[in-house]
This record gives C-alpha cells, sequence and structure tokens, in this order.
C-alpha cells in the first residue's frame, strides 16, 4: 500500500503541473470550499492519523485544542528538522514531492485557523531547502497560498526557516525558541503549544510526514485512511533500512508490519547480505531501543509497545558489528547535541561519551562499571526533557543483553 511514495516518480518538484496532474491540491479546495474547519479537523480525527515525527501523539486532537483556544492569532508549523543519525525520510518528501508537504500544511492552517505558517527546516538541507522555496512560488503564482487562497476568503502565508542542524529543535518548544531568536533549549509544558506556543499564541507542530497523510485523508476519506495498517495506529510509514540488509533506503509500508518483515521481505530490506548473520535491529534511530531476533515478530505501531517506533528508522546490526563503535557514536552524538538547558544532560551525556572513549581503546577504568548504571539511571529520570532519556536507551539495552561484549567479563 502506498500513500507518500505512489506519485514519487511521476513528479517533477519543480513543477507544480506534474503534481496537480496527479490530484494535487484537490484536497484543499475540498476542505476549503466544501468544509468548515471544525469538519476538517473531525475528518483527521476520525483518521486516526499519529504524529509521525517519533512522539505518535493523534494528530485530529492536536489541531482541536488549537482551534478551540481563543487567540486573534494562531501558528502552524511544518517540522522538517530531522536530524537524528539514520533519520531522513522528511528530506526525501521534501526532495520528491514538497507539494505534498505544503498542501497538508495548508490544509492543517485552515482547519486550526492559521494565516501564518512556517516549514522549520534543517539548515543543513540546502537542496531541499531551494526546491521548497521553488514549491512555494509556485503555489503562490496559482494562488493556493497568500491571501484569498483559491478566490476564498482565507489568508494563509507560508514562510521557511533554516534551524541550525541542531537536535534539539526537534523538540517542539525548543523549535519555537529557535524560531523567536531564543536558544534552541525545551520549555517547562504546560503550556503547551496548542495553547501558547510561537509568540505566546496557539500554535501547531506537526512532522514533515505527518502532513504529507493529510491531502489523503480529506480527499478519500478518514474511513479509507483508518483501514489501512494497524487499528490503534492507522495509515501507512516510511521506514528507513540501514546497516546490514541488502535493500538500504526508505520503504513505505503499513503501521504494524513487523521488524521480520522489513528486514527478511524482498519487498523491503530483502535480508541480509551475504554472509551476514542478524545481531539485533535498532529501533527509531539513535534514541530506540536494541531488538533481538526473538522480539523481530511485534509490529511497529505508534501507541504503547515494546518497541517504540520513534521517527521509523531501522539499523539492521549483524553479528561482525562492533559494538563498542556504535556505543561511542551514540555517545558522542548526544553528547555533542546535549542543548546544556539541565545538569543531569549536560554532565551526564559528558561523563558517559568520556567513558565510551575509554571502552572504544580498550582502557575501562575499574569504577566505570558502577558509574554507567548512575549515569543511565540519571539520564533515564532526571533530565529536562526527553533528549537525556533518550541518550540512555541503547546504552541500557546493550549493557543487559550483551555485557560480556562490553565489559569483557571484568
Amino acid at each position: 500500500m502506498q500513500i507518500l511514495t505512489k506519485n514519487w516518480h511521476k513528479i517533477d518538484p519543480l513543477n507544480i503541473d506534474s503534481y496537480i496532474r496527479t490530484g494535487g491540491y484537490e484536497a484543499l479546495q475540498k476542505a476549503i470550499r466544501e468544509m468548515k474547519p471544525a469538519e476538517a479537523i473531525d475528518e483527521v480525527k476520525k483518521s486516526g492519523l499519529r504524529g509521525r515525527g517519533g512522539a505518535g501523539f493523534p494528530t485530529g486532537e492536536k489541531w482541536e485544542l488549537a482551534a478551540k483556544t481563543p487567540a486573534k492569532e494562531k501558528y502552524f508549523i511544518c517540522n522538517l528538522d530531522e536530524s537524528e543519525p539514520g533519520a531522513y525520510k522528511d528530506r526525501i518528501i521534501a526532495e520528491k514531492n514538497p507539494h505534498q508537504i505544503i498542501e497538508g500544511l495548508l490544509i492543517g492552517a485552515f482547519a486550526v485557523g492559521a494565516k501564518k505558517a512556517f516549514i522549520y527546516i534543517n539548515g543543513h538541507y540546502q537542496k531541499q531547502d531551494e526546491i521548497l522555496k521553488i514549491a512555494l512560488e509556485q503555489a503562490r503564482e496559482k494562488e493556493f497560498v497568500g491571501r484569498s487562497v483559491i478566490g476564498s476568503a482565507v489568508d494563509i502565508e507560508i514562510d521557511i526557516f533554516q534551524g541550525a542542524g541542531a537536535y534539539i529543535c526537534g523538540e517542539e518548544t525548543a523549535l519555537i525558541n529557535s524560531i523567536e531568536g531564543k536558544r534552541g533549549e525545551p520549555r517547562l509544558k504546560p503550556p503547551y503549544p496548542p495553547v501558547a506556543g510561537l509568540f505566546g499564541k496557539p500554535t501547531i507542530v506537526n512532522n514533515a510526514e505527518t502532513l504529507a497523510n493529510v491531502s489523503y485523508i480529506i480527499k478519500r476519506g478518514a474511513k479509507v485512511f483508518s483501514e489501512i495498517g494497524a487499528a490503534v495506529s492507522p495509515g501507512t510509514k516510511l521506514f528507513v533500512l540501514e546497516g546490514a540488509v541488502k535493500n538500504r533506503g526508505i520503504h513505505e509500508a503499513p503501521l504494524g508490519t513487523t521488524a521480520q518483515e522489513l528486514v527478511y521481505n524482498s519487498l523491503y530490506g530483502g535480508g541480509l547480505e551475504d554472509g551476514k548473520e542478524f545481531w539485533f535491529a535498532q529501533i527509531g534511530g539513535a534514541s530506540g531501543r536494541l531488538m533481538p531476533v526473538g522480539k523481530l515478530d511485534q509490529p511497529l505501531v505508534y501507541g504503547k509497545c515494546e518497541y517504540p517506533l520513534g521517527c521509523g528508522s531501522i539499523f539492521v546490526a549483524d553479528k561482525n558489528a562492533d559494538l563498542k563503535d556504535l556505543l561511542f557514536s551514540w555517545a558522542d552524538f548526544f553528547h555533542r547535541e546535549s542543548c546544556g538547558k539541565c545538569v543531569p544532560c549536560r554532565e551526564g551525556t559528558y561523563r558517559l561519551w568520556e567513558i565510551a572513549k575509554r571502552l572504544k581503546s580498550d582502557d575501562l577504568l575499574e569504577r566505570d562499571r558502577k558509574n554507567i548504571e548512575d549515569i543511565l539511571w540519571t539520564l533515564s529520570n532526571t533530565t529536562f526533557c526527553p533528549l537525556g532519556n533518550f541518550a540512555s536507551v541503547a546504552w541500557s539495552d546493550a549493557i543487559k543483553m550483551f555485557p560480556d561484549k562490553i565489559f569483557n567479563d571484568q
């Protein structure tokens, strides 16, 4: 089943007419001409669409909260920051079909009553930034963006905001701080952005992949979308498969598909490369848990589950992988990307990185093993935002599953 990737090879991302020929912007016209904002929100709620950035929060409920919050100004932000290792699905959507994102953003802004919208893009995505700028200009010429959208009384302006590529700015309140010109660090919640976000106004922040689903829902109907994938988590997902699989790259599959299918089915990963034996899969990018072979049959969904899906990246490690190198790379990333707002994360990720360097060079100190346990507990339980917790996830699993590989039976 293809929703997002269906027309990727039929569309010229630099020519809006090629998108229109595949039915592009019909959903926006339907929403504005045939639906009230509350009806558009209700359709998204009924579809069961959950955020595709990692948290998996029900999209329609988020929109409804912003729509019901009284304010003269409201904002809608597309989160295209995507700074986690192994994650590049949003970048590819922007590259292959930028109007898919723009149309979903426009429908969302209409639904919540926002006249101003932003696409917050990772500053390293120069090519995608240029493509989106061209797409926005063409959409403006066609009267899909700006004053009197498609001749209606609806005004929606969209600007592109380039972030600096900081991982923390993928967190919605840090992203909002960044747009406001402040340090990219998370805010205390509540209040939540749909109530008080950008410049203190009701604000929706949705991931780019989430918004790319919206036009399909409005055009085809919530019922059609809700019957795809898993009941608790409908629709399809863009999975990024990397590591020891034969077919690395982006694969679209219904939510509820198991890791076993994604890794071994010829439609997706195609199995492991010749001569390699499966060891574990990391589900959800650098912040994800490690899944052993005995757990591969678990459905991958958003909601309560043993292995959170996160951004949808799956790294497959074979038995020749160097676990100490992987531990160092995870620690190095989170140490580098900690915003420094809270002491547990700022100091904890740094201390873990120092130990990871010694571990990598087989120079582990006698006290390091106990210190690792203390650091991981601190990161898991005391940090201001989820980044600190994320830094501990893969390490905690690795120590439980493969202590002999890490400590050399010390």
